[in-house]
């Protein structure tokens, strides 16, 4: 009986010491067609850009302070949106980055994303804003500390921005605690099918979590936000 194609395909790359991840995520993109409709994604709002998701997230679905954390930040445009958006006098935005780049690099279908491409030289953005704050470092470095000392005091709001699978699932898992339902989580690269999708499916499972599609933007659902249950 012969082996599937799939199969042999896989073996001859591993025998040619091929790194197969365009392959793998050439296999894996059907899934996200197969998520979208499980999860009735077409149905929810759809925008053309990001910065449009956001204000119909924060017309629709939040109220009061916010507090805001944001894995990813490299020169702050997100965040600085964000802040604008909301103009709570006690909402509190944190954003998380190294500011060195990426821990590894990021593979995508069409191109590898070096790691030092988002290299800043370490500085965080200046932001005008008082209630913007920056832990510098990389996540499990800063993110352990700092959730034990931090307790949400609006509807939060953890923006996933940190492209690659390790430090998406790093974030989610580190946050479970904190993500109670009504929680909104926003993923700004959902569509790189083996790193923020899959880090979202992986996480779900393991800590048995649920959650409902708000609204997206951009391609193939490039831009995602999520409630979670």
């Amino acid at each position: 009986m012969g082996y599937p194609v799939r199969w042999r395909v896989q073996s001859a790359v591993a025998r040619w010491g091929v790194d197969s991840r365009k392959l793998e995520t050439l296999q894996q993109l059907p899934r996200i067609g197969t998520w979208a409709k499980e999860r009735g994604a077409a149905d929810r709002p759809g925008f053309e850009t990001r910065e449009q998701m956001y204000a119909h997230l924060v017309d629709t679905h939040l109220d009061g302070p916010v507090d805001y954390l944001e894995f990813g930040v490299h020169k702050g445009k997100s965040i600085r949106e964000w802040s604008r958006l909301v103009a709570h006098p006690d909402a509190r935005f944190v954003g998380f980055d190294s500011f060195e780049g990426l821990p590894e690099h990021w593979e995508q279908v069409v191109r590898r994303v070096d790691a030092d491409v988002f290299d800043v030289g370490g500085q965080a953005p200046q932001v005008d804003d008082p209630r913007v704050s920056f832990e510098v470092g990389w996540f499990q470095d800063t993110l352990p500390p700092f959730l034990d000392k931090f307790e949400p005091q609006g509807q939060l709001v953890v923006h996933c921005d940190a492209d690659i699978y390790s430090s998406t699932l790093f974030v989610l898992t580190q946050c479970d605690r904190i993500l109670t339902p009504g929680s909104i989580v926003v993923f700004d690269e959902f569509a790189s099918v083996l790193n923020e999708f899959s880090a979202l499916a992986d996480y779900c499972s393991a800590y048995r979590r649920d959650y409902d599609v708000l609204a997206h933007a951009s391609y193939f659902y490039g831009h995602l936000a999520i409630r979670m249950r």
